[in-house]
């Protein structure tokens, strides 16, 4: 992977939009697809955490709210397509700078992996037997790769301009339809408690978190889908030079969280509570329990629009995830990091199509690649995902291939995220601006205590994925820790053979005094 080889490095390459303020927020709600999350990351969740399930949503909302001050921070010094990767680097140089956007990549790309394994694996056969009492074939989901990777990334190679129109309207009906739900759901169920916040209020439940090491131990494996549901935040940061004002992006990370971590917070709360607190430990087990709690409180309608609204919400995630994906890969190979291919713009659409593609395409791998090797490290056939008969079996394959892609997803955002708090410490220490008046108080805060705080949670969550050994959470964590150490060596081996090219990687930002912004 040669960052050098290819056309001449043309430093006027840009990207070109008419993104506003909506636009942006709204691209931060679709990557981050709260619908989609209550259906899959709620009920992987609860496999660990239990009852604790809304605690785990509430501390993983609380722990991004910490990172909305760290991307607060560092977007109103930076507007560029290299987002997070641009940021860093200012930071941090860019060695870290290269890093971060290779695990961006990631992080995004086996994200949208996830998608059709358990929308299509696993969401669409129990809707369909559950409301029409037919059963699919087992191998239903093979087709779906193409719906929910392949047509995403031909909306987004189609520009910016078609992609916000859809996510646009997509956000606002999926975050007011899982709100009023939410409400719906709380105020005819019997179990409203809010011992469901407390860890030490559920000795019934010890031997369910006994084989994890406890109910913090569980609590903390939660969390690993709860931030997971987060993996699209900062969505908006790579459309830096396609908004119409360069202080939408910084809008948009602050109210996408907000108004995402507030629903999430609310329907897992709604979905314990509607299940029944004590008895989440079957929860899990009944395979779309969201759906299922949805028809019990708003009728097979809500049910139905619960199922549809999700898949609308994968398809919008995986256009936002592959289309950012997309352009912090075009950002890398416009500073020759990587083959300048890669920078290609389409003429017609003004998108770095090749990019685009190349995403779908590692996407659309991994997708039909883990399920196959999952299968095998749980000791079935090689074939036992298209011919088995036991439908529990082929769920289980499904969901453990879900849970082993979004742990790879959340360990590679939380890599990053580490990067991204340092980086905020580190640039405030640098530039020594003079405080002045209440900027005394809460520069220390919000510059230095808010990130420290947020990366001692993300090193909690890591530690609970390793220890004690759970798979496939283990096996996750172990696949990215190998792609790091490629990724460092190939690194060092461009520092070597092309130095000016490293030390000049994530430079197209702009950084510009805090006292200077807050003058405007």
């Amino acid at each position: 992977m040669n960052g050098i080889d290819g056309t001449a490095n043309d430093t006027a390459i840009r990207l070109h939009g008419d993104v506003g303020t909506w636009g942006a927020i709204a691209e931060e709600i679709s990557a981050m697809a709260p619908a989609c999350d209550t259906v899959a990351f709620m009920t992987s969740a609860a496999m660990f955490a239990f009852v604790l399930t809304p605690l785990a949503f509430l501390i993983a909302t609380l722990t991004m709210y910490l990172e909305v001050n760290t991307l607060y921070h560092l977007s109103k010094h930076h507007a560029s397509a290299g987002g997070y990767y641009g940021y860093i680097s200012t930071a941090l140089g860019s060695k870290s700078a290269i890093l971060s956007g290779f695990l961006y990549v990631l992080y995004q790309g086996v994200s949208t992996a996830a998608i059709p394994v358990y929308v299509a694996g696993i969401l669409l056969p129990g809707v369909v037997q559950y409301f029409f009492h037919i059963t699919l074939p087992v191998w239903i989901w093979l087709p779906f790769v193409a719906i929910f990777i392949v047509a995403p990334i031909i909306l987004a190679i189609a520009g910016i301009r078609p992609q916000m129109k859809y996510v646009r309207y997509a956000a606002a009906y999926e975050v007011a339809f899982l709100a009023i739900l939410g409400i719906i759901i709380i105020i005819h169920a019997p179990d409203n408690t809010l011992r469901v916040f407390d860890p030490f209020a559920w000795s019934s439940y010890n031997a369910e978190f006994r084989p994890y090491g406890g109910p913090f131990a569980g609590l903390g494996l939660g969390m690993i889908f709860g931030l997971t549901s987060f993996i699209g935040y900062g969505g908006s940061a790579p459309l830096g030079e396609e908004v119409r004002v360069k202080s939408s992006i910084t809008r948009s990370l602050v109210l996408g969280l907000l108004i995402v971590g507030a629903v999430l917070t609310e329907v897992a709360y709604a979905l314990t509570v509607g299940w029944g607190v004590n008895n989440m430990a079957s929860f899990a087990n009944a395979e779309i329990p969201g759906v299922i709690v949805a028809t019990l409180y708003a009728g097979i309608i809500g049910g139905l629009l619960l199922s549809l609204t999700a898949f609308n919400s994968a398809f919008s995630d995986a256009v936002a995830m592959q289309a950012n994906a997309g352009r912090v890969y075009f950002s890398m190979a416009r500073d020759r990091v990587i083959p300048q291919a890669f920078a290609k713009i389409s003429k017609r659409f003004g998108t770095p199509y090749v990019s685009l593609i190349f995403i779908a395409f590692i996407s659309v791998v991994m997708s039909l690649l883990v399920p196959f090797l999952v299968e095998i490290a749980m000791g079935f056939g090689p074939l036992y995902l298209i011919s088995g008969r036991n439908l529990q079996n082929i769920d289980n394959i499904l969901e453990n291939s879900f849970d082993l892609l979004s742990t790879m997803a959340l360990v590679g955002l939380i890599s990053v995220h580490l990067m991204l708090n340092t980086s905020v410490m580190t640039l405030f220490r640098r530039l020594k601006e003079t405080h002045f008046g209440f900027h005394k108080i809460t520069h220390p805060i919000e510059h230095y205590i808010l990130p420290a705080v947020a990366t001692a949670v993300f090193i909690f969550v890591l530690y609970e994925s390793v220890v004690p050994p759970v798979f496939p959470i283990t096996q996750a964590v172990a696949a990215v820790a190998v792609y790091i150490i490629f990724m460092v060596f190939y690194i060092m081996w461009l520092s070597r053979r092309h130095p000016d090219v490293v030390e000049s990687a994530g430079r197209r930002v702009n950084l510009i005094r805090e006292e200077e912004l807050d003058a405007k």
